[in-house]
């Protein structure tokens, strides 16, 4: 620990001692603005780059330059012509002044370069990152990586964010396999060959339209090594339990990145609570790639039973049988057309056991319910896809995707309800079948139009039963067991032309017309099984209807360009025509007729300040589920009713932000506000007894909701590390009722702060360190909570040699209104490597939970009372393993 101290405070104070000369000035706009984050390069008459340095928040730059001579200086900035000046230092001279003075460009920048060490480079509108400079030799996954990339943050799930914006997919040398779904890439593709991480901000989906709309989307490309392309490579992973309980990991990896063909097979299987897939459903559900219609029309499962998830990681909590595999190639059909085939398959077995105490207190509604739940699944899912992209010409392009999925999850659980031992099952299907085109032309380099077209089926029949009733007194029956059969269909289609006309400054013309159509059945049949082996189905507890919804819509939207600012308008006009039947009746509602305007507006106050703000206000149509006009059993004791007609909900959002960062993304910080409010929702008006809960559905003015949301990230480029803060301040407010009483009032606040800490050092020592805290408040008429909870952590990295690794990692959360001896929980976990020949063969042991922790308890309160809960974790385990690269 001396060592690192000692090597900190020598980067923080060491001096350029050998300068003799100080070359400075100021970098100002014509308009007499300072502009900071310039880059300032001194070359030699042979353009060969000696120095270089940025200006400072004031304007000014100060560079140490340890020759005598005639230089060239070289000044660029975002958004202004490049300056050049020539400057001679003489022997004598210990300061040369130089300022500068620049003119602002019409246009971007195409490729500003720094050709220097730098980790760091800005190509137009990408940042590229330079993967030695950010890898420690200790990552083994794209995931682990990205992760040490200043800007770029990885979900627990998973998921990426550059900053605070989702990205659209991640490629490899620009070519996508899983669009949403890159988890499954990113989680298992070997970092080594990795060269450049490339962000790629206004990405454009459609590559014809680069230059034409206006996209703030992200999107990350990889590229990969020279030595790597064009060659078969890979790698397996073999672990297994030691001295533990069988425990197993294995894992391999074929990849194969040419210019014209690529591949990517990829297989795991495990049971040590990895997961290594993450949520595929945004493979297809939430696809980009193509731009199309019908987003946000799969179908949902109206029944869930599940173990219930907790905070902390899936290895903690996961009792898994995980095997999955995915096939992908991407290979050209001639030179205008390239076809993309994926296939993946996945199956898994998962435990979770709980044991929970929930407390209601409503009026004079008082009880207390306690469980007990041993759940068990399994999980079966896969899907096929294929992509087509026809380049007609230049100008006109085509693309053609097509998609099915299946999945099938069969769920089990002992359930043990104020001392009844029951069991329930839930079986539900999925099958999902996607097909959709979308042609693109383009004129004039700036105007384009596209028709894009699509057609789905989703289909979720779902079987539940339970053998014992715990429904109180809510049926008048000597019912012995519960069972409910659901049917629930969904079928989509829609076609839109969509024209975008770019103008002369910029300014943009955007229309969009088109028609969508969605069909959707669901039927229940809720059975009450009795002594005499007979059933009973209450009239109003069985569903069977049809809702049918016609659209016809315009959309349109002008943006004005204004110097650094713009200003875009927006209106969607839609016609609806729904058709809503049931076993007893037919309704239909004409001419429902609305309009959803809204703005938003950016000032590029200079090439590094962003002022942005967003007001919208939108009418909505209500679902299936809000329609009907019968209970749907929810749970084993739960029933919930819709609203019984038609009617649209009304909503108005607004928000403001703010942020600076310097050009090569060295630091960022943004603070926004945001507000919503419903002004005509949907509440619940609930009938609440201990051993039952029937809600249904009315219209109310609704709440009003906050939030405010600080982030401050820093690259720390002589102390190698990357520091991260950020706090969410939120307050939202509902209303229902809950057993005749009048319309309650409840107000959520919370306030959550973290700061993290990650060093790159390049040294045998590195860490990880952070803390989150998280304040939440509940506020109903008699009822109030306050709770705090935390969670710290500290990874110890430490490279001994070049062959042999080590790795802590430490964990700590804290429950404020848990018991004393309940509120504070601590784990370790430990991984050593060792490289063999170089870094071909690599054996490990990994040990988990090394305090042997055997439960984690939860708080949590709502607005009828409060809840804990009990989780069984992954007993201690260690794991050794071989890992084989080729």
């Amino acid at each position: 620990m001396g060592r690192i101290i000692f090597i900190i405070l020598t980067l923080l104070t060491t001096v350029p001692l050998l300068a003799q000369t100080e070359f400075k000035g100021t970098v100002s706009s014509m308009t007499n603005e300072v502009l900071p984050n310039v880059s300032v390069i001194v070359k030699n008459t042979e353009d060969k780059i000696l120095y270089f340095g940025f200006t400072k928040p004031n304007g000014e730059f100060s560079i140490a330059v340890n020759d005598l001579g005639t230089f060239v200086v070289e000044v660029n900035a975002l958004g202004y012509v490049k300056q050049t000046a020539q400057i001679t230092i003489k022997a004598k001279d210990k300061k040369v002044t130089k300022n500068f003075v620049l003119e602002e460009s019409t246009e971007m920048l195409e490729d500003l370069v720094i050709e220097i060490d730098n980790p760091i480079k800005l190509r137009g509108d990408t940042l590229v990152y330079d993967a030695k400079a950010f890898s420690t030799g200790r990552e083994v996954v794209v995931e682990d990586l990205l992760k040490n990339i200043p800007g770029i943050t990885v979900e627990k799930d998973g998921k990426i964010k550059f900053e605070d914006r989702e990205i659209e997919k991640v490629m490899v040398d620009g070519d996508d396999f899983f669009n949403r779904g890159y988890s499954i890439l990113t989680k298992n593709m070997p970092s080594k060959p990795l060269d450049k991480v490339e962000v790629l901000r206004h990405y454009s989906n459609n590559k014809l339209l680069k230059g034409v709309e206006n996209s703030d989307a992200v999107a990350l490309n990889l590229t990969v090594q020279d030595e790597y392309k064009s060659i078969w490579f890979g790698d397996l992973s073999l672990g297994y339990g030691i001295v533990t309980e069988n425990r197993y990991q294995v894992s391999g990896n074929l990849m194969n990145f040419g210019k014209k063909q690529k591949n990517f097979f990829t297989f795991g299987l495990n049971n040590i609570g990895y997961d290594n897939v993450g949520n595929i459903d945004d493979m297809f559900y939430n696809s980009s790639d193509m731009m199309s219609i019908g987003y946000g029309q799969q179908n949902h499962q109206q029944m869930y039973l599940s173990g219930g998830g907790t905070m902390l990681k899936d290895h903690r909590t996961r009792f898994n049988n995980a095997e999955m595999i995915s096939l992908n190639t991407i290979f050209p059909i001639n030179p205008k057309m390239k076809l993309k085939l994926g296939g993946f398959l996945g199956y898994d077995e998962l435990d979770a056991f709980r044991n929970s105490a929930s407390f209601t207190q409503v009026g004079e509604t008082s009880f207390e319910n306690i469980e007990a739940e041993k759940f068990k699944s399994k999980l079966q899912k896969g899907y096929l896809n294929a992509f087509l992209t026809y380049d007609i010409s230049k100008t006109k392009m085509l693309q053609i995707g097509s998609l099915f999925s299946f999945g099938n999850a069969n769920n089990k659980n002992d359930l043990t309800f104020n001392g009844v031992s029951t069991l329930e099952r839930l079986e539900t299907k999925n099958t999902f079948f996607d097909a959709k085109a979308t042609f693109t032309t383009k004129w004039k380099d700036k105007n384009a139009a596209l028709v894009k077209a699509r057609f789905l089926t989703n289909k979720i029949p779902q079987f539940y039963n339970i053998n014992d009733y715990l429904m109180g007194d809510l049926f008048p029956y000597d019912v012995q067991s519960v069972r409910n059969d659901i049917q629930n269909n969904k079928t989509y289609g829609g076609i839109e032309t969509d024209l975008k006309f770019k103008q002369k400054k910029d300014d943009l013309i955007e229309v969009r017309v088109g028609y969508e159509f969605s069909n959707q059945d669901l039927s229940t049949q809720f059975k009450l099984f009795t002594s005499d082996a007979d059933f009973v189905q209450p009239n109003d507890f069985q569903t069977n209807i049809n809702f049918q919804l016609h659209d016809f819509y315009a959309k349109s939207g002008y943006t004005w360009k204004w110097k650094k600012a713009q200003v875009t308008a927006n209106a969607d006009v839609h016609q609806l025509f729904n058709t809503f039947s049931n076993s007893l009746h037919k309704q239909t509602t004409k001419g429902v007729f609305f309009i959803n305007p809204n703005v938003n507006a950016k000032w590029d106050i200079n090439a590094t300040n962003v002022l942005s703000g967003y007001y919208s206000y939108n009418f909505s149509n209500l679902d299936i589920q809000q329609v009907n006009d019968t209970y749907l059993l929810q749970s084993s004791r739960s029933f919930s009713k819709g609203l019984g007609e038609f009617n649209q909900l009304e909503n108005s959002n607004a928000s403001l932000n703010y942020s600076i960062r310097h050009y090569l993304n060295r630091f960022r910080f943004s603070v926004g506000i945001n507000y919503s409010k419903q002004n005509d929702a949907l509440a619940s008006r609930t009938s609440l007894e201990q051993n039952s809960s029937l809600s249904e559905s009315f219209f109310i003015k609704g709440g009003d909701n906050y939030g405010l949301n600080a982030e401050a990230n820093f690259y720390l480029r002589k102390l190698k590390s990357n520091l991260n803060l950020k706090f969410n301040a939120n307050r939202g407010v509902s209303f229902n009722a809950i057993n005749g009483s009048d319309l309650r009032k409840n107000i959520y606040e919370s306030l959550r702060y973290n700061v993290a800490w990650r060093t790159n050092f390049k040294s045998a020592f590195n860490f990880y360190l952070g803390t989150e805290w998280t304040e939440s408040k509940v506020q109903s008429p008699g009822f109030e909570n306050t709770n705090l909870n935390g969670f710290s952590f500290l990874d110890l990295f430490y490279k001994l040699n070049e062959r042999l690794d080590v790795k802590a990692v430490t964990e700590h959360y804290y429950f404020g209104n848990l018991e004393k001896n309940q509120r504070d929980y601590f784990f370790l976990d430990f991984e050593a490597t060792y490289k063999l020949k170089g870094d071909k063969y690599t054996i490990g042991l990994k040990a988990n939970n090394l305090f042997n922790t055997e439960k984690f308890t939860t708080f949590n309160a709502s607005d009828v009372g409060y809840s804990t809960t009990s989780y069984r974790l992954l007993p201690r385990y260690v794991l050794g393993s071989f890992k084989f690269r080729f």
